[in-house]
Parts: structure tokens; sequence; C-alpha cells
């Protein structure tokens, strides 16, 4: 970051004789308050020289001499640090490059830019029909298949034809965990440039970034320069021009291999391997749309963009080198895909449903529609053995549900928001009557009023958390995937006893009949919780496995109970009438099977691990061991707190970040070890109205009576955050955990109480 220059400034200068509080008042007041330098954390300016006891003024003053050479970042600088940097042979610059690594506030400056850095940022925008959604997934897409790590995230307004569609592409080397779009792209492709008004207000929102590192790609035909003057585009942003529309003519395809293609055109070949680009390109293109006229006009349009992109003489486009890549072994029966969280969703539980008798009933609703469509289309092109039920509203989705269940087959629906709700009657049902074979996979959004479409944790907290089921939630589309081809495997846990009387199995054999033990089964149902747009809808890089592989993995002997639970016919009495004194006994036995899941789950990862080589626990901590600080946040929106941990860990600095794998059942004993003694901050994404926290803030709070773990120093805070879709970005996440920093080393008092980020009235 450019620093600023006071050594020739006249007022720093008249002053510098003058003693430390005048020079101070002079250095304040030349940089218009951006620089301060404070005095047990009082800025210098507003004290009285003869009260600074315990500074030795003449060596202040000089180092305030010597600072003033050299540009001075913007912030506060407390001169004890400084002072005790000062001498020892270092130089001023020297002192100035420490000082700058050590303290919080200089450190939490460049942080999302040095994150950022290490990434390659593509921000698209233009209107509906032009391919921006396809085009960002896509490009994404095909640097992931050529062994770098992407995630998109395709925006738009589906309320007319024509209306604005965005895309945020990020490309890096090492794992992407932020689930947000960046804040300042390297690269803007303009698919129709009409939108260039709308492209102005985006771009005066990154008023901090210096324009000459942005660089601009416009469909059209003319020249940079003549766009720039027809358009009256005078900011110094390096401008890049490719007629896309004049390719297309005559092929009736969009442009976005057009703009993929002028996309490589603009970078430099030590930028990106283009040759395992363009390879993945054509392989991809290829297997969509296979040999013939629509494969040989876009393989065509993105080898031409390449060769005819225009830019300005003086456009010096320098993003962060991503350079060549191997893509490292995959394990055996698994692959790499690039999807996003419904398309793996749907996957995960067709790899289940086909291995047994099975029923899909599912109503759309947004934002899990793509999982009912996927598994539609699979069951009508027969990839899918599962029998299909086209509901007529999520009531009719869950009673299909439940009457499948009743005949011991697996059974399976998608819901969110408002049609979660609808079917809670019978959600809870199916919870009452342990149906362990129903998988419930609740992609998260608000639950109105008033309407909002985009994503919190408000329908799985208000309908979903307390029926009885067991409940993981997922961070990422990976997770989201396991948890999902896991979900039975818990659920349907079962010991089994040899009962007397008539062999009434279904396999036709002689063998006896068998009946299960009822305080050795879990049998209650699932939610998987992923979050809506963020997991659903933003494509990443995922490990996939095959049938083949998850049928070993069911046919694991230690999941035999899974095979014996449907070959075992059901004669139990459905819809049966419990009175009050028999009702709370029957609860009771749900708690138990709660108590026995805890031991399955660990059992059940364990083995998944075998057959996978991905480890689960109940929960995901990062970097708990070195930590007094910790943040625990459900969702996607941990993969952001974990990234910037990360961060601060790289420059010294500890915070921990945790994330629930599981809610039911609450793993207490295992919060319990990791929030002993710790600062806690509990970011929940749902508002109890009227409640002291969160839920999960609740949870841990019983957490911390129960094992008196306030007498260890245990202190939790109570965060809502995110409420409809508000989604924290990099900075927003690093400000928060700068707070708390702050909090830990005594120079700002948090409260404990319920406190709302990021509220705008």
């Amino acid at each position: 970051m450019n620093g600023i220059e006071l050594k020739s400034h006249p007022g720093v200068l008249a002053r510098r004789s003058e003693g430390i509080v005048p020079f101070a008042r002079a250095i304040q007041a030349a940089s218009a308050g951006r620089i301060a330098f404070t005095v047990n954390g009082l800025r210098l300016a507003d004290q009285d020289q003869a009260r600074l006891n315990g500074i030795d003024l003449e060596q202040a003053v000089g180092l305030l001499a010597e600072a003033i050479e050299h540009p001075l970042r913007p912030g506060t600088y407390p001169l004890e640090i400084l002072l005790s940097l000062y001498g020892n042979g270092r130089t001023m610059a020297q002192v100035l490059d420490e000082f700058y690594r050590q303290h919080l506030p200089f450190i939490a400056e460049n942080l999302v830019e040095s994150i950022e850095s290490r990434l390659l940022k593509v921000y698209l925008l233009g209107s509906a029909g032009t391919g921006v959604v396809s085009a960002v997934q896509d490009m994404v897409a095909a640097f992931a298949a050529a062994g770098y790590f992407g995630r998109a995230f395709p925006l738009f307004d589906p309320s007319k034809k024509g209306a604005p569609v965005r895309g945020y592409g990020v490309i890096g080397r090492e794992p992407i965990r932020a689930h947000a779009a960046f804040e300042a792209p390297d690269i803007i492709l303009l698919f129709d440039h009409k939108m260039l008004p709308l492209l102005r207000q985006t771009l005066a929102g990154y008023w901090n970034v210096d324009p000459k590192r942005i660089g601009i790609l416009v469909n059209s035909a003319m020249t940079p320069g003549d766009f720039r003057s027809a358009s009256d585009f005078q900011q110094p942003y390096a401008l890049y021009t490719v007629d896309a529309d004049a390719l297309l003519r005559g092929r009736r395809i969009p442009p976005n291999y057009a703009m993929i293609g002028g996309l490589l055109g603009m970078l430099d070949d030590c930028v990106i391997d283009k040759q395992a680009f363009t390879r993945v390109v054509r392989s991809s293109l290829e297997a969509k749309f296979g040999a013939g006229e629509k494969l040989d006009a876009n393989l065509d349009v993105f080898e031409q963009a390449q060769q005819r992109v225009r830019k300005e003489t003086d456009a010096e486009l320098r993003p962060q080198s991503l350079g060549p890549v191997e893509i490292g072994a995959v394990p055996s029966g698994q692959t790499i895909l690039f999807e996003d969280g419904n398309q793996a969703i749907a996957r995960a539980a067709a790899l289940v449903l086909n291995q047994f008798p099975s029923v899909v009933a599912a109503y759309p609703i947004t934002p899990q529609t793509p999982i009912v469509e996927t598994l539609a289309k699979m069951v009508a092109e027969g990839e899918l053995s599962a029998e299909s039920v086209t509901p007529e509203s999520e009531h009719g989705a869950a009673g299909a549900v439940l009457g499948a269940a009743r005949d011991r087959v697996l059974t399976f629906t998608a819901t969110s928001s408002q049609g979660f709700a609808l079917m809670s009657e019978v959600v809870h049902s199916m919870a009452g009557l342990r149906m362990g074979n129903v998988l419930i996979s609740n992609v998260l959004r608000s639950l109105n009023s008033p309407l909002d479409v985009e994503n919190d944790h408000s329908d799985l907290c208000k309908v979903g958390l307390d029926a009885g089921y067991i409940v993981f939630m997922t961070q990422d589309v990976q997770q989201a995937f396991d948890f999902h081809l896991m979900a039975y495997l818990v659920s349907l846990y079962a010991e089994y006893r040899e009962v007397e009387g008539p062999v009434g199995n279904r396999a036709g054999d002689e063998s006896k009949d068998v009946e299960m033990i009822p305080d050795r089964s879990v049998m209650l149902p699932t939610i998987v919780a992923s979050e809506g747009f963020e997991v659903s809808h933003a494509p990443e890089r995922y490990l996939a496995v095959s049938q083949t592989l998850a049928e070993d993995l069911y046919k694991d002997p230690f999941f035999d109970y899974v095979r014996k639970f449907v070959e075992t016919p059901n004669r139990s009495i459905m819809g049966t009438l419990q009175l009050s004194d028999s009702r709370h006994d029957t609860d009771y036995q749900r708690h138990t099977a709660m108590e026995l899941t805890l031991d399955v789950l660990p059992k059940v990862f364990e083995r998944f691990e075998h057959y996978t080589g991905r480890r689960y626990e109940l929960l995901r901590a990062f970097n708990l061991e070195r930590s007094e600080t910790v943040f625990v946040v459900a969702g996607a929106a941990n993969g952001t707190f974990e990234q910037v941990a990360r961060e601060f860990q790289t420059c010294g600095i500890n915070v921990a970040v945790v994330h629930p794998n599981v809610l039911r059942p609450f793993p207490k004993q295992n919060w319990a070890d990791v929030i002993n003694g710790k600062r806690v901050y509990v970011y929940d994404r749902d508002d109890p109205f009227g409640a002291v926290g969160g839920r999960l803030y609740t949870e841990l709070a019983g957490v911390v009576n129960e094992y008196g773990l306030a007498d260890s120093g245990t202190i939790l805070y109570a965060r809502i955050y995110g409420l409809g879709g508000r989604t924290p970005t990099l900075s927003n996440v690093r400000d928060e955990i700068l707070k708390a920093l702050r909090c830990q080393a005594g120079e700002l008092e948090l409260l404990p109480e319920k406190q709302y980020v990021g509220v705008s009235l």
C-alpha cells in the first residue's frame, strides 16, 4: 500500500524542534488525521508533554524525525512499540518493516489483499441469455479439471429477459475456503456493452484498488481506444476488446466460449497453463455436446477469440501468476468433479438409493429445485432405479415419504424454507415413528415474512432442529456429498436378535426371524442441511465416489444392519394412540437413541475414512491448541472465517475456528473440551427473536453451565449475522476477528450479550 509522504511538508518541518507533542500534532494535521502517534493508547497530539513520564523525549523526537523520512502507512503508531524496536543497529526502514509485521491493525489492513493476491479473480457481467452463468461455471470447471482449485458464484435476476446477470470466478493453487465473492477482480468480462452503466457503478466500489491492475474485456467491434472515446470511459483500467458477436454470427450459440477464449488471450503464458486449459475445454465440450456442429462451433470461437483480442498499447495486465500445475493422484474409485451442491447432493443420494428399494418424493422450491430436477431426470433416463412420486405440495411429498417408509424402503426428499414449514406436521410424525429410512435434504433458506429467497438458517432452526432428527450441517460441496452418502449408515443403525416364530424374511431363505433390540437401535430420520446458494448454487471442485465404491461401502460387514432392515418385514402398528402416561417414556426412548447415535457416528466416520480417505469428526476445529479465542460458525461462512484465521496465523497470530458437523445429537462433551477456558464468539445465522442469543449460543451456554466451564474462564459472546443472505465478506470477517483479538489484548471491551453483526439501519 502506498504511504503518506511527510518529509517535505512545511508544517511538519517547522515543528520538529518544538518538542514531541507539537511535532506529533503537526504530523497528525499534515496527514489529515490518517497518522497518529500514541502513548498509553492516547494520541500524543492530545497530551501534555510534561506528563509523559517514562518516555525518553529526546529519543522519541529523533525517532519521529527519522520516521517521516519514509512513506508512512495510514494508522496508529504506539510510541512504546516503536521505541522498543529502535536502536540496536536497526535502520528506520527495518524498524518500520518490523513494526508493520507485528502491530495487529497493520497486519489486518493488508490481510484481504494478501489472500486475494494468490487468486485469479474474474468478474463477468452481461444480460440474461448471453451465457454468463454457464460461462463462469464452465470457465472455473476448466481450471479445476486442469489441476487448479476454483469456486464459481453465479448471480442473476430472474425477473425478466435482458436483466443483469453476474458471475464471480475464483481460481487458485490452494484450496479456496471462503464462500464469499472477492472484493476486487483482476479481470472483468463485459458480455454486453449495453451493461457499461452498471459496470461503472460496480467499478466505483473499487476505489481503493489501482485501476491499472484490473483488465476489462468488452464484447465490441471497436478497438479499445475507439470504445473508450465513444463511451467517454476515462478511468485508466487496462481496456481490451474482442468482437465475440462477429465470431458467433450464423452459429446460433451464446458468446460464453468466445469470452472465455478472450480471457486466455488477455493473459501471458506464464499466468496460466493455457495448453492444459485448452485440452480441458475440448474434452468438456465433447462430453457436453458430442461430435457435431455445436462442438466445432464452440471450439472454433474459443480458439479464434484468443487470437483476436485487442488491447491498448499501454495495457499491462499482471495478475498473480498461477503457473503450470500437476493433477495429484486421485484415490481409487473416486473422481474429481466440479459441480454445485445441488448436483452433488442428487449424485450422492442416487448412489445409495440405487442399491435398495427406494422412493423419491419432493416438491420443487428455490433453492433446492435442481435436486428434484436431477433425480427426476435420472429416473426418466434409467440411471436411478427409485420410484419417483410427483406430489402436489411439500406436505404431499412428506406424506408420500411417510407412506413409503412404512414399507422399509429407503426414502428421500428435499425442501427449503416455506416448503419445509408446510411439511412440518408430517416431519414430526416421521420422527415419532422412528423412521430411520427417511432422509431430508434441507437446502437452507430464510422463512417468510418478508419474502426472501436468500440463505440463512431460520428454516432449519425453526422447523427441523427439534423434530427428533439426526442433523448434519455441511460447509461446502464435499461435505454435502459425503454427509448425504453417509446419512443412512447412521440413521438405520440397529442391533438385531433372533426371535421365535414363523420365518418372515424377504430373503425367502430358511434363516430365523429377527427383530431390533429396542435400546440398541438408533432408527431416527436424518436431515442434512446445506446453505442455499452459497453451497447449493456455487460449483466447486470435490471428490465423488463411484457406484462401485458406494456399494462397497454399504456392503461393509459393519453396515450389515442396513440390508437387515430392508429385508426384515415391518410388523409394527402405525399411528398408535399413546396417552400421557406412556408418551413420556416413548420420548425418553428417542433421547436414548440420540445418545446411542453419539457412539455410532465415530464408527461410521471411521469406516467412511477407510473407503474414501476422508476423515470426519463431530466437530471440525482449526488451530484450537494455540488459540485463546475461538469462533464458532456453522455452514458455508465457516470457510471464510477459517480462510482469514489461516492468514492471521501466517503472521504469528492464532485464532481458532470450529464447525459443527453434527447438530443433533448435540455432542456436548466434545464442545466442553473445545471451549474450555476460551473466549468463544458464537455466530448464529438465525435469530430466535427475544432469546438471549442464537441457537448455537444458547446450547453452548448450557454446556458451560453443565460442565462448570465459567470457573475455567470460558466466556461466550452471542452474535447474529448473515440473515436473509447477507453473506459476510473477507473484510467483514477480518474486522470481527480483529475486534476479538483486541478484546483479548485488553485494548477493547466487547459485550457478551446478543449483538447483530452488519446491521445497516
